[in-house]
C-alpha cells in the first residue's frame, strides 16, 4: 500500500514535467500584456485583449533546459484604451492596422538562462519584432518561472520607440495633444499543456 502511494505521488509530481519534453506542445493558459507611454495631456495605458503564441520548449525535472522557438502575435485591433473609443481608433491608425493587423514578436536567439531561484529563470533573449510593416531585432531580458502543474511564465518589459518602426504618435484636437514617441510594453504569459 506504502508502494502504491509513492508510485501515485511520483506519477503525480514527474507527469506535468514530461509533457514539457513533447515538443511544440504548450499551450497559452493566460496572460495580460498593455502597452502605456505619455502624452501632452496624460500618462496612457491601454491592455491587449486577444494574443497567440506557438512555442517549442523543454522543461525537465532539472528545471528549464532550452526555449527552442517562441512566437507571439497580437491582434492589433485587440488592444483597448481606458480613454475609449477615440484613443482606440488613433492607436490602430498608428499602428496601420488595416495593412497590418498583426504585431508579431519571433524568438531567433536565447543568449542566456541562467537560474535565479527556486524555478525562477533570468532570460536573455533577441527576437524580432514586426509592427506596422517594419520587422526590428529586439533584445529582452525576461523572468520565466515554473509554476505549480508544470505550466511557465514569462514576465518582462520593453520599451521601444514609435519612430524606430516608421509610426507617427498619434495626436488629437488639431494636434494640441501628442502621445510621446517612446511606449513601454509589459507582459506576463503563463504557458502550459
Amino acid at each position: 500500500m506504502k508502494n502504491k502511494a509513492s508510485l501515485i505521488l511520483t506519477t503525480a509530481l514527474i507527469f506535468p514535467l514530461m509533457l514539457w519534453m513533447i515538443p511544440g506542445s504548450q499551450t497559452l493558459k493566460s496572460f495580460k500584456m498593455s502597452v502605456s507611454g505619455t502624452s501632452t495631456l496624460h500618462k496612457w495605458e491601454s491592455g491587449v485583449t486577444v494574443l497567440s503564441v506557438k512555442s517549442d520548449i523543454n522543461i525537465s525535472e532539472g528545471g528549464l533546459e532550452a526555449i527552442n522557438s517562441l512566437t507571439v502575435d497580437v491582434d492589433v485591433k485587440s488592444i483597448k484604451s481606458e480613454h475609449g473609443a477615440m484613443m482606440d481608433k488613433k492607436t490602430w491608425e498608428a499602428l496601420k492596422a488595416t495593412q497590418y493587423p498583426k504585431i508579431t514578436y519571433q524568438l531567433t536567439k536565447v543568449e542566456s538562462i541562467a537560474p535565479s531561484g527556486a524555478g525562477e529563470y533570468d532570460i536573455k533573449a533577441i527576437g524580432n519584432l514586426s509592427i506596422a510593416g517594419v520587422k526590428l531585432p529586439i533584445d529582452m531580458n525576461v523572468k520565466g518561472k515554473i509554476l505549480n502543474g508544470g505550466n511557465l511564465s514569462f514576465k518582462g518589459a520593453k520599451k521601444i520607440k514609435m519612430s524606430d518602426f516608421k509610426m507617427e504618435a498619434p495626436t488629437a484636437l488639431m494636434g494640441t495633444i501628442k502621445t510621446g514617441n517612446e511606449i513601454t510594453v509589459t507582459f506576463d504569459i503563463v504557458l502550459g499543456n
